[in-house]
């Protein structure tokens, strides 16, 4: 299986790139989705919400009103943890259930506003970032969604700053432009770093479009966390030798389930855009 992070700001576009990516073949584990699955009418989640925020949170047929929710619980810090204790250990027993349901052949994508927040960006074999600027995502918050300006402010402000958010991508997807724009990236990302993953590849080439090529800011630190994370081994020496990321590691990678291959002691990742090499 291959599993694909997709993150990004409020407004961002996310769902956009998520719709296009589902278009084009890929499983999507929406976080949003299964957020709203387990607030709704009969799950434990609900009636706790209404005890932690009050019972007005509720529309009248019993279902949660998830902008008067959403406007009590990103009032404070406090607030938004009280709100995260409650929904997050249920969302990710969901979503481990729906990755454990996918195939080994699946290219999985996991959207999630809150990838890098909860730490999860390291679990995956490529992360993507959808972003804009902020007054962007502010004005299609506004226009597209109803949400307050002043409000939708605070939403922005709750999350990671995009400087955090865009250490942890290996590709950056620029959704300050076109529909067509947006679609032209998301179809060049598939077919030219997604799809090459299911197949085993040549160590150390990397023939991807500089524009869907690794980010080099954060890059070793990013591949340090994803093979000690996703492996279960520790990072010796780590560096980039022309283009490519070559890194020694304490003890073999089991890359069963994983797009990655091994001959000998040296094994190399399918990434076209992000070469890694590991050796012992």
């Amino acid at each position: 299986m291959i599993k694909v992070g997709l993150t990004g700001g409020m407004g961002s576009g996310k769902s956009s790139v998520a719709s296009r990516l589902r278009e084009r073949g890929a499983l999507i584990v929406d976080a949003d989705a299964i957020a709203r699955e387990i607030v709704s009418p009969g799950q434990p989640a609900l009636a706790e919400l209404a005890d932690a925020f009050g019972a007005d949170i509720l529309n009248a047929d019993g279902t949660l009103n998830r902008a008067e929710l959403a406007r009590r619980a990103f009032a404070d810090n406090a607030s938004r943890e009280k709100l995260n204790a409650i929904t997050h250990p249920r969302i990710a027993q969901r979503t481990q259930a729906c990755f454990a349901a996918a195939g080994e052949n699946d290219i999985v994508i996991h959207d999630m506003p809150l990838l890098v927040e909860n730490d999860l960006a390291a679990d995956n074999h490529l992360v993507i970032v959808v972003h804009a600027p902020v007054e962007t995502r502010i004005e299609r918050l506004c226009t597209s969604r109803g949400v307050d300006a002043e409000d939708a402010r605070r939403r922005i402000a709750s999350q990671s700053d995009d400087a955090t958010r865009l250490k942890h991508a290996d590709v950056i997807v620029d959704n300050s432009r076109t529909r067509e724009a947006l679609r032209e990236q998301v179809d060049l990302l598939w077919t030219r770093r997604i799809l090459p993953m299911r197949s085993p590849q040549q160590p150390g080439v990397a023939n991807c479009p500089e524009e869907i090529a690794a980010p080099a800011r954060g890059r070793l630190d990013r591949e340090r966390e994803r093979i000690e994370r996703i492996f279960d081994v520790s990072v010796i020496d780590i560096a980039i030798d022309g283009g490519v990321v070559c890194a020694q590691v304490d003890a073999p990678l089991d890359v069963n389930g994983h797009p990655w291959d091994v001959v000998g002691d040296t094994w190399t990742n399918r990434d076209l855009g992000n070469p890694v090499v590991v050796t012992l």
